[in-house]
């Protein structure tokens, strides 16, 4: 087999040496042959030639960028609209060379797990051989394509809209596709697929592209009518609807996706009720696993409890089942998942040193490694484990599926063991098992069902309710600007209070929402570079007012070190109100209300990395110790604050908390009662690179408080180790 995969290696390499050779030396003789046409044309572009190259250039780079998968090594890549678009624009030389480099560039970043497609490399020397391989792939096709524009004297720079040219670049966009459908049926066979499969992925590839040839057409011609500024229209148009059908077409297959696991999970459910021995649930379990991960390898292993052995009952390599093995618990990947209970994910061999586990030796070299333990009850019955050759072949979701299998299928297994061995008790304890599976299935859906109605709910009521509301509002402000000269004073407070009592409401409807939206994981932040100052300026300003009606002084202070920021300003704000509203509103008369902004250096920012500290703080009442850890929980308000103010809905701070959390941040709280309290804010200067550096588990870190004495509690985060890598099968 070890040959075999080698042999039909080097197959695939000559292919693409060969093609990238002929692409080579057939665009070195045409650019020596058109390098007067080419400075023609460039002569004739000015002085907008520099500016329509990069137009182009990123046009075709955008859509080398979005390919879409036919298969696991093949792809259709649109980028062959943006050549039809450039050919009649640069000619063939700029042409075949832009085409080469935008898919080589384009090809580099998959590989270096950049950009939207993504490309495992396992083999460096063949992927460099590939890469080359692409002034065949491309440089060729190019070439014909540009050829025959030529030939059919096709204007170069496409200069004139006349239907005659539109028919010379849809002509040439159809060789260009089938050129490059020629070239890639070698390789496709390099790759072992059968001459049915190849014809019908070259039909789908010829027939998407045919469908973008008139938006390929349109968009030349609109250059040579209205010039650059439509070539940039239609380009971004192009763009953006390319990258929403590809967007669309993901989605779709995650849907089915997931609609398979729903399924799996069901028969495995089914499974549960009917009385099955217990081979025949394992290769259940094996058949239904199969259907939504990659089994290629795939075991089951029970433990043996008198023994301390881990029995593999069911050993699948390649859909061959191999004989039964035992391996005492010890080193390896099955022993530590059934030691420690808890599922291990691994991407690949090198992650083995720094997860701290270590697989048992065996002939297969795999790279990705998960394994699951089957708990019933408590109790440890075996595990679960899959393999791959790729790296990174599992993921979170195929861990969640598993587990939830490895758990319906550990109830199965127990009771197929109970009913061996208590034959006239069985019946009785599946019956209970299985009302207890419909119950919590029953419960389930009208949990899901429950979900969905507050959903909804929310959603109508946010609409219902919003839209009679901004009329009261906008009418109730219009009357209070109009009819205080004659209306009178009683009737005019009750406008006053309706004015007042409808923007309560709206704002408690918005302030649901946005916890609604943080609930269930569809908040998303908006960042953009700014200057906190203003931020600060603008916030105080607005503030002033409010605190001036309360009699209480507001008071900011920001260190001139302060960077520029990257965050979202609006939650940012949001976050400033909340606190200082709260800070007004709980100050006795003539109480200052202060806010410091200062930057922090990573070395000694409780985040680990460039931050700002924003405190404010009051001489108020306080916040009493015992109740500072439940202030920043929903719709909660200590006693005090209670009988102090009026209003409120208890859910400023919760949501204060959560937008700061949502930018990585840390939000603290010191407070003596009597004597005043200081919120104080830890946020990343830039919002993205901390995102793409700090642990996940830093978004849940909660708040810390701390009250009299300085005494401090910490909400507890989870775990953050990295998962364990592992090998092969017996991974005990």
């Amino acid at each position: 087999m070890a040959n075999g995969s080698d042999s039909a290696r080097r197959r695939t390499l000559t292919v693409f040496l060969t093609q990238g050779c002929a692409g080579l030396l057939l665009m070195l003789w045409i650019t020596w042959l058109r390098f007067d046409q080419t400075t023609l044309i460039l002569h004739r572009l000015q002085p907008d030639a520099a500016g329509v190259i990069v137009i182009l250039i990123a046009f075709a780079t955008i859509l080398a960028l979005l390919k879409f998968e036919l298969t696991e090594l093949i792809f259709v890549s649109l980028v062959l609209t943006a050549y039809t678009v450039i050919i009649p624009i640069l000619g063939v030389v700029i042409s075949s060379w832009l085409a080469v480099l935008v898919a080589g560039f384009a090809r580099v970043l998959a590989l270096k797990q950049i950009g939207p497609a993504k490309i495992e490399s396992t083999d460096r020397l063949g992927d460099r051989i590939k890469t080359f391989g692409l002034f065949g792939t491309y440089g060729i096709p190019v070439v014909a394509a540009a050829t025959l524009y030529e030939h059919l004297n096709g204007e170069l720079p496409l200069a004139h809209a006349t239907f005659a040219a539109a028919v010379k670049i849809a002509l040439c966009g159809v060789v260009l596709s089938v050129t490059n459908i020629l070239l890639m049926f070698r390789v496709a066979q390099s790759y072992g697929y059968s001459l049915r499969k190849i014809i019908r992925i070259d039909g789908v590839d010829f027939a998407i592209y045919l469908l973008t040839v008139p938006y390929a057409v349109m968009t030349a011609i609109s250059f040579a009518a209205l010039g650059w500024s439509a070539l940039v229209t239609l380009a971004f148009s192009g763009s953006v609807a390319i990258g929403v059908a590809r967007n669309f077409a993901k989605t779709r297959i995650k849907s089915q996706q997931q609609l398979q696991r729903i399924a799996s999970l069901t028969n495995i459910g089914k499974t549960i009720s009917l009385r099955y021995t217990t081979e025949e649930l394992l290769d259940a379990i094996y058949n239904e696993c199969k259907r939504s991960v990659d089994c290629t390898l795939f075991t089951i292993a029970l433990l043996e409890e008198s023994t301390n052995e881990l029995s593999f009952e069911l050993d699948v390599r390649d859909g061959v089942r191999l004989p039964k093995d035992r391996i005492r618990l010890g080193e390896g990947l099955n022993s530590w998942v059934a030691s420690h209970h808890e599922p291990l994910l691994i991407g690949s061999v090198a992650d083995e040193k720094r997860i701290g586990v270590r697989a048992v030796a065996d002939t297969k070299p795999t790279e990705s490694w998960l394994g699951v333990p089957m708990i019933a009850r408590d109790r440890l019955i075996g595990v679960i484990s899959v393999e791959s050759f790729n790296k990174n072949a599992f993921t979170n979701d195929d861990m969640l599926l598993l587990t939830a299998i490895a758990n319906q299928a550990a109830v199965a297994i127990e009771n197929a063991h109970l009913y061996k061995d208590l034959e006239g008790l069985t019946y009785a304890l599946e019956q209970r098992v299985l009302e207890r599976t419909n119950e919590l299935r029953e419960t389930n859906l009208r949990l899901l069902a429950a979900d969905r109605s507050k959903n909804q709910f929310l959603a109508n009521m946010s609409h219902e309710l919003r839209t009679p509301l901004n009329s009261i509002i906008g009418f109730s402000s219009v009357l209070l600007e109009n009819t205080r000269a004659v209306v009178p004073q009683r009737l005019y407070k009750f406008l006053e209070n309706i004015h007042v009592a409808g923007n309560h409401l709206l704002e408690l409807i918005n302030d649901i929402l946005d916890l609604s939206k943080i609930e269930a994981g569809k908040m998303e932040l908006r960042t953009d570079d700014f200057d906190l100052r203003d931020t600060i300026t603008a916030v105080e300003r607005v503030m002033k007012g409010f605190a001036a009606e309360a009699r209480v002084s507001i008071t900011a202070s920001i260190d001139p070190s302060v960077p520029m920021v990257r965050l979202d300003e609006g939650r940012l704000k949001q976050i400033l109100f909340n606190l200082l509203s709260n800070a007004v509103k709980f100050s006795p008369d003539g109480g200052p209300v202060t806010i410091a902004v200062k930057s922090l250096p990573r070395t000694t920012s409780p985040l680990a990395v460039d931050s700002v500290r924003i405190d404010v703080a009051d001489r108020g009442i306080g916040i009493p110790p015992d109740q500072l850890q439940r202030i920043f929980d929903e719709f909660y308000q200590t006693e005090e604050g209670r009988r102090a103010r009026r209003g409120g809905t208890g859910l400023g701070l919760s949501l204060t908390r959560n937008f700061v959390e949502l930018h990585h941040g840390r939000i603290e709280v010191q407070s003596v009662p009597g004597e005043g309290s200081c919120f104080t804010l830890y946020l990343p200067v830039n919002y993205d690179a901390a995102a793409a550096t700090l642990p996940i588990a830093i978004a849940g870190v909660g708040s810390r408080v701390s009250g009299v004495g300085g005494a401090a509690a910490s909400a507890t985060t989870p775990d953050s180790r990295p998962p364990t890598p592992v090998r092969s099968l017996h991974q005990l």
